[in-house]
Parts: C-alpha cells; sequence; structure tokens
C-alpha cells in the first residue's frame, strides 16, 4: 500500500537520521530490529536516538548510534519544546523516524524543520508528516516499528531482525551450581497484570521441591513491599530467594537478566529483555495493556500461560493461570 508522497533515497539523503523512540522499556526493546534496519540502509550515516532520560543507560554501550538526551522530560531542567527543536535544527537532521505516535513528536520534528518526517497517521498528525503510514492495529509492535522504516524507503527489506541488547556481566547473580530463576511479577501497581504473591509463592515453592536454584526478584521501587513479602513466605519454607526490588537501575538490571537461567513473568519490560538475551522465559498473561498477539517476544524458547477461563471481573482474570502451570512450565524450560 503506498501511502507516502514519495520515495526517500538513501543515497540522496545527506544529513543525519533520527529516530524518536518510545518512553517504555518493552517498546525500546521492540524498537531495536527496526534500528538494525536503518543500519543497514545508511551504514555510513550518523543514526541519532531520541531518547527519554529515564532509558538513556539501555543504549549508551551501543556504538552503532549516538545519542540526544531528551531534555523536555528533564526532572530538574526541563526544556520547552520551542528550545528543543531549535537544539534538533542545529543538528543536521534530514531524516525523522518518529515511533510513538503523539502528536508532541511530530510538531517537535516538525518545528525542527526536519525534511523527512515518518510516522503513524495518528492523533491529528498527519499534516505534520512528510511520509505518513495508515496504522493497523493487528500488527505486531516490532512489526509496526520496522515498517515505519521499510515502507518509506521502498520495501528494500523482507523479514524482521531479532532484538537485541548490550550487555555486561553481573555481580548480581553470582555463578553457582543451582538454577538462577528471575522472577517479576509486578507488584499491585501493575493493576490486572500482577499476578498475585500468594499464587506466585506456591508456584516458586514448588519449583525449589524439584530444582535446585535461587530466585531473585526484580521490582522497582513501588513492588518493594511486595517482592519484601514474597521473599519472607519463601524464606520461610527455606526457599532460597534474594530481593532485588528497588535495588537496581535499569542498566544493572539488564545486565542481571542476561545471566539468569530462566524468568518468571508477567507482559513487561523484563520479558522483553529476557527474549532479547535468548534467556528462556514463562510469560503469565491475564489482562495485559495490549492485546497478546501483538506484543509477544518473537522466540521459541519461551512458554506463554494465557488467562482463558470465564471470570466476569477483570481483576480475576489472571487467577485462572495455576501455580502448578506455572512450575510445569518452568521445569519443561529448564530440562529441555
Amino acid at each position: 500500500m503506498k501511502e507516502n508522497h514519495n520515495t526517500i533515497t538513501a543515497s540522496q539523503v545527506t544529513g543525519n537520521i533520527l529516530v524518536v523512540l518510545p518512553k517504555f522499556i518493552g517498546d525500546a526493546v521492540n524498537c531495536t530490529p527496526s534500528l538494525q534496519l536503518l543500519k543497514n540502509l545508511y551504514p555510513n550515516k550518523n543514526i541519532i536516538l531520541l531518547i527519554r532520560p529515564h532509558l538513556v543507560e539501555m543504549f549508551k554501550r551501543e556504538t552503532d548510534y549516538s545519542i540526544i538526551v531528551d531534555e523536555r522530560f528533564n526532572k530538574t531542567q526541563p526544556v520547552s519544546i520551542w528550545a528543543f527543536a531549535k537544539t534538533l535544527k542545529a543538528t543536521n537532521i534530514q531524516v525523522a523516524i518518529i515511533m510513538r505516535n503523539s502528536l508532541s513528536e511530530a510538531i517537535l520534528c516538525f518545528l525542527a524543520s526536519i525534511k523527512y518526517r515518518v510516522g503513524y497517521a495518528k492523533n491529528g498528525r498527519s499534516l505534520l508528516l512528510t511520509h505518513k503510514l495508515k496504522l493497523n492495529e493487528n500488527h505486531h509492535y516490532i512489526f509496526r516499528y520496522c515498517r515505519l522504516v521499510n515502507e518509506p524507503h521502498d520495501n528494500p527489506f523482507n523479514s524482521i531482525p531479532k532484538t537485541v541488547l548490550v550487555k555486561e556481566p553481573s555481580l548480581l547473580i553470582p555463578k553457582q551450581n543451582k538454577k538462577s530463576i528471575g522472577v517479576y511479577f509486578g507488584g499491585k501497581n501493575k493493576g490486572f497484570r500482577h499476578y498475585p504473591n500468594e499464587l506466585s509463592f506456591i508456584a516458586m515453592a514448588d519449583i525449589a521441591k524439584k530444582i535446585g536454584c535461587t530466585f531473585y526478584i526484580f521490582g522497582d521501587n513501588a513492588e518493594l513491599k511486595d517482592a519484601q513479602q514474597l521473599h519472607q513466605q519463601l524464606n520461610q519454607q527455606q526457599v532460597d530467594s534474594v530481593v532485588l526490588a528497588g535495588k537496581t537501575s535499569i542498566i544493572t538490571m539488564i545486565d542481571a537478566i542476561g545471566e539468569l537461567d530462566l524468568l518468571l513473568t508477567i507482559d513487561s519490560g523484563p520479558m522483553h529483555i529476557a527474549a532479547a538475551f535468548n534467556i528462556p522465559f514463562v510469560a503469565v498473561v491475564g489482562m495485559g495493556t495490549s492485546p497478546w498477539s501483538v506484543v509477544a517476544p518473537k522466540v521459541t524458547n519461551a512458554i506463554t500461560l494465557i488467562a482463558n477461563g470465564n471470570q466476569l471481573l477483570e481483576k480475576d482474570i489472571i487467577n485462572d493461570i495455576k501455580p502448578q502451570h506455572i512450575s510445569e512450565a518452568a521445569l519443561k524450560l529448564l530440562n529441555h
């Protein structure tokens, strides 16, 4: 479907390339295949990632891209969209791939006088884009991001690369004879995605009975209380566990996940990080923020448990996934 006014010819692009990344961890990970396509298209060009401050750590080890921190979201001294557009305008950017569907990102690139502005025709942005694509809600998120690179350049690619991140060894996950199993079931702040502690404990205790392991419980500061409660329950049954919730930055969490033998997780950023490192995972999927079919990692070493019961209340949907389903899936992956 040709919806663009013209094709962007890579050989005729003389300026820099800007990629406006999403604000969530999982979405940013899912953009990495499209970044690889861009690098193939522009091997000798400066590809600049416009990143929210809290996500800079994720990409600072990348040597193929430059980074501009989006100072509009600086917590101590945010700049206006006008001032930031002026900063971008001085950076010789000729192509902007706008991964986020917000109106403000399109306005920013328009004010920065970027010649080619690529994005989805959403939220009143059409007049601000030179290359606007119609969003198909059934497309996987990774597919959506790759389309923004592929179609405006006349579809030079026919397959999607894998997601990828750069990691370093983690001191948080020591080398040991036992299996290292990460756990991220969220906290009550995750709403209907959160897998209840009482069910998580049963699943983890059952796994520990059948295989030597240490559980590493991830989470942010808002999830620390839930993580500590789960840790206490496991301690009472002499099950080894370590609380990492509230103790990691994004980059130290990334490195720790990269050292695991397995991750037990809800639909989350940690899940996408594990997929990028080819770490096996069990995904527990209840009521998500997006349909599972459009966010599921494109990997084969994972087992997805999707709630499919008759619960009428949204808060009860995830309870359809029983602890024994989780322990059986975990043991299957570990034994494999």
